[in-house]
């Protein structure tokens, strides 16, 4: 079950609409709900919210915010390396 708090940070890195980003890698893991569909955007949101619970949904939004999370600081090491040089 996903807390709030881990909903914040499951926001911060994936935006206000995160089922967006996470029905397509879902899709293209073959991970699908009960009836062998594509999971609605209203499924993942009752997912987040903590209102269903569902392992293998959760497990793959987590792995989805850790690589957000790599990209981001990934990026954050580039800049601090780039500005952060004394120009000759």
């Amino acid at each position: 079950m996903i807390k709030p708090s881990e909903k914040e940070i499951i926001v911060k890195y994936l935006g206000k609409q995160p089922s967006r980003s996470i029905i397509p890698v879902l899709n293209k893991k073959r991970i699908f709900n009960a009836r062998g569909k594509s999971f609605s955007p209203k499924s993942i949101q009752d997912i987040i919210n903590g209102k269903t619970e569902n392992f293998k949904v959760e497990t793959q939004i987590v792995k989805i915010v850790e690589a957000a999370q790599k990209t981001e600081n990934d990026i954050e090491s580039l800049k601090q390396e780039v500005f952060n040089k004394k120009f000759l």
